[in-house]
C-alpha cells in the first residue's frame, strides 16, 4: 500500500468515526440511560414498551375467553344449559395444559373429536345434542374441518403486461389467495413469461420472500430493475410472497404479528400451496434481508422438529416451543418440497454499535410509547426524508456519495447512472410495519445475541443451526460493504450440517469463473459480493453482472434434471 492509498483510507476512516461512529455511540448511551427511567422497557428481555408487548400467557387468556364464550352460547342455544363460562375456561385451560387441543397463531380451534371430548367426557352433555352442537360449532366456524370446506385457496385476478407497453416481454401475474391453518388470508402473486412456461412444464417454481419492510414490489421495481422479471424470462414460475399488512395483503395489519408468525404459518402456507397446484412440483425460495431470516427459519423449525428429542432447552421453554412446532409429517412433508434456499445478505446477529442506524432504530420503540403508535412508520419516515426539500437535498448528497458510511443500502459506484435510484425505491418497495414485527428485530439488535423466538421458547434460531435439515442446499450472499448484514455473518455457517462448505470472493465477472455449484444436496456456500451494501446484491450494476448470474447457476443446478416423469418413478420406485 502506497502512501498516497494509506493517506486516504485513513482519512476515510478518521470521517467514518467522527460522523458514524461517534454519533452512534453517544445514542446508545443516551438510550440506555432513557431505558433506566423506564425499567419496564427490559422487563420481557426487550427494549420494548410493557403496554406494547403481549405475551403468550395473555395470547393463551384471550384465546380461551373467545372460545368459551362462543362454547357458552353454543351450548345455550342447543341444550338451553347455562354453564358458567368460567367451568367452560377452566376445562380449555386444563386441555390446553395436557395438550389434547393446540394454541396456534392466537386462536383456539378444535376438530369434531375434541369437540366431542369436551362435550361428552368433560361436561357430560347428554349424546343426544351432540350433533346439533357439530351443527352449531361448524356454523360458527370454531372447527378445523370447517376450513376444509369454507376456506378454499382461490384464484381471483389477473393481469397482463404487453411487450408494446414495456418494452421487454409479455408477463402474466395471476393472484391467489389461500387460508392459514386458522383462517387466516394470506394473498401472494404468481409471476411468468408467458412466452417462456407452459402449463404443466417441469420448469423451476422460485418463490421471493421480501426484506425487512418491503413489499414484493422490491424485486419488480421496474423493467431495469426486476429480479422476478430476469427470472421469468428463464422460464422460472415466480410466486411474489408479501407478508401481513403490506403488498397484496395491504389492509390487514395486526399489530402484534412477528416474523415467527411469517416463519410459522405464512410462508409454509404458499408453499403447500404451491406445491398442491402443481401437482407436487418443488419450489426453490430466494429471500432478501428478512426474507431470508423467514425462509432459513422456516426449515430450521422443521428440522427441529424431527430431531425434537436432542433439543437442549428447559422443559418449560421446550414445551412452549413443542406447541408452536408444526407436527412431525408436516414438517417431513416440507421439508420434500423445498430444492434449495438461496439468501441474499440475511443477517444471523447485529451489533448496535457497528453502525449509526442500529442506535437510532432502538429509538423507535420509546417513540411507538410516546407517540401511540399502532406501527413502526418506516414508510412516512422515508417518504419525509427524500420528500421535504432541505432533507430531500441531504438524503441525495448521502446516499449518493456515502460519507462515513453513512448509507447502509447502497455503493454509489453501482448506480453512477441513476442519482435518484434511493427515492424511487423507498417510494415503490417499502412500506410501515407492524409494532410485533420491528420489536422482534429490535430485541436481536439490542442484545446482539442472535434473532430469538418471541414466544416462551425464547428459542434462538442463530444457536440452532445445527438441526437445518442437511438435505437442503444452501446459499448465502454476502455484501462486502454491507453494515445491516456484514460478512462476519458467515462464521455461523460452521454450525450448519452440510458436508460441502466453500466460500468464494466474488469481485469481478472473471471471479465467477472458479465458482462450483454441487450437484449433491448436502452443501452449503458463501459468496462475498466485495464492494456492494446491502440492496446491491438486487439492483444496479454488480447485482446485475455477478448476483444474478450466481443466482441463476444455482438455480439451474440444483433444480437439475427434475421432471414430473422423475417425480413418479421415485415414487413407483418408492
Amino acid at each position: 500500500m502506497n502512501i498516497a492509498t494509506r493517506a486516504k483510507q485513513l482519512r476515510k476512516t478518521a470521517v467514518r468515526f467522527v460522523v458514524n461512529e461517534v454519533p452512534a455511540h453517544l445514542i446508545n448511551a443516551g438510550y440506555d440511560a432513557y431505558s433506566r427511567i423506564y425499567k419496564g422497557q427490559l422487563s420481557l428481555g426487550l427494549p420494548v414498551a410493557p403496554e406494547l408487548v403481549i405475551t403468550q400467557d395473555q395470547i393463551i387468556s384471550n384465546a380461551i375467553g373467545k372460545l368459551a364464550l362462543t362454547l357458552y352460547h353454543i351450548f345455550f342455544r342447543t341444550t338451553r344449559m347455562m354453564i358458567p363460562r368460567e367451568d367452560i375456561k377452566a376445562i380449555l385451560h386444563d386441555e390446553l395444559e395436557k395438550e389434547n387441543i393446540r394454541l396456534t397463531e392466537k386462536v383456539i380451534l378444535l376438530t369434531k373429536n375434541e369437540l366431542n371430548h369436551i362435550v361428552l367426557s368433560r361436561l357430560s352433555i347428554g349424546k343426544s345434542y351432540l350433533l346439533q352442537i357439530q351443527n352449531e360449532a361448524f356454523r360458527r366456524n370454531i372447527l378445523k374441518e370447517t376450513l376444509k370446506s369454507n376456506f378454499q385457496p382461490a384464484y381471483f385476478e389477473s393481469e397482463v403486461d404487453e411487450k408494446e407497453k414495456n418494452g421487454r416481454g409479455d408477463y402474466e401475474t395471476v393472484y391467489y389467495q389461500d387460508f392459514t391453518g386458522e383462517g387466516k388470508e394470506i394473498k401472494f402473486r404468481r409471476m411468468v413469461s408467458m412466452e417462456a412456461v407452459t402449463a404443466g412444464d417441469s420448469n423451476p417454481s422460485v418463490i421471493l420472500v421480501p426484506g425487512f419492510a418491503n413489499n414484493s414490489d422490491c424485486f419488480d421495481l421496474s423493467n431495469q430493475y426486476s429480479i422476478a422479471k430476469n427470472l421469468a424470462d428463464r422460464g422460472r414460475w415466480i410466486y411474489l410472497f408479501d407478508p401481513r399488512g403490506v403488498g397484496v395483503n395491504r389492509g390487514r395489519f395486526d399489530p402484534y404479528y412477528t416474523v415467527d408468525t411469517l416463519i410459522d404459518h405464512d410462508l409454509p402456507t404458499v408453499l403447500n400451496f404451491i406445491s398442491s397446484r402443481s401437482r407436487g412440483k418443488p419450489s426453490i425460495i430466494l429471500g432478501h434481508s428478512m426474507g431470508g431470516i423467514v425462509s432459513e427459519n422456516m426449515m430450521l423449525n422443521w428440522g427441529i422438529r424431527l430431531d425434537f428429542d436432542k433439543l437442549k432447552l428447559s422443559d418449560q421453554k421446550k414445551k412452549a416451543l413443542d406447541s408452536a412446532l408444526a407436527p412431525k409429517n408436516f414438517a417431513r412433508e416440507c421439508i420434500e418440497m423445498v430444492k434449495g434456499i438461496i439468501s441474499l445478505g440475511s443477517p444471523k446477529c447485529f451489533n448496535k454499535k457497528s453502525h449509526v442506524f442500529f442506535p437510532s432504530a432502538l429509538w423507535l420503540n420509546h417513540f411507538s410509547r410516546i407517540f401511540n403508535f399502532s406501527q413502526v412508520p418506516i414508510h412516512e419516515i422515508s417518504h419525509l426524508v427524500t420528500q421535504l426539500p432541505v432533507l430531500k437535498n441531504i438524503t441525495r448528497f448521502i446516499y449518493n456519495n456515502n460519507i462515513g458510511d453513512l448509507n447502509f443500502l447502497i455503493s454509489p459506484d453501482n448506480h453512477k447512472n441513476d442519482k435518484y435510484f434511493i427515492e424511487r425505491y423507498l417510494d415503490t418497495a417499502t412500506e410501515s410495519i407492524p409494532l410485533g414485527l420491528g420489536f422482534q428485530f429490535l430485541k436481536s439488535v439490542y442484545d446482539g445475541k442472535g434473532f430469538k423466538r418471541m414466544d416462551n421458547s425464547s428459542l434462538n434460531y442463530s444457536n440452532h443451526f445445527s438441526f437445518f435439515p442437511e438435505t437442503i442446499p444452501l446459499f448465502h450472499f454476502w455484501g462486502g460493504n454491507d453494515w445491516l448484514a456484514p460478512p462476519k455473518n458467515m462464521r455461523y455457517s460452521k454450525f450448519y450440517p452440510h458436508k460441502i462448505k466453500k466460500t468464494y470472493r466474488i469481485e469481478t465477472v472473471r471471479d465467477l469463473k472458479k465458482v462450483e455449484i454441487f450437484p449433491e444436496q448436502s452443501q452449503i456456500i458463501d459468496f462475498v459480493i466485495e464492494g456492494a451494501n446491502h440492496l446491491d446484491l438486487l439492483y444496479g450494476k454488480t447485482a446485475r453482472e455477478l448476483v444474478h448470474p450466481l443466482v441463476e447457476k444455482i438455480i439451474d443446478t440444483i433444480w437439475a434434471d427434475w421432471s414430473y416423469s422423475s417425480k413418479m418413478q421415485s415414487v413407483q420406485a418408492f
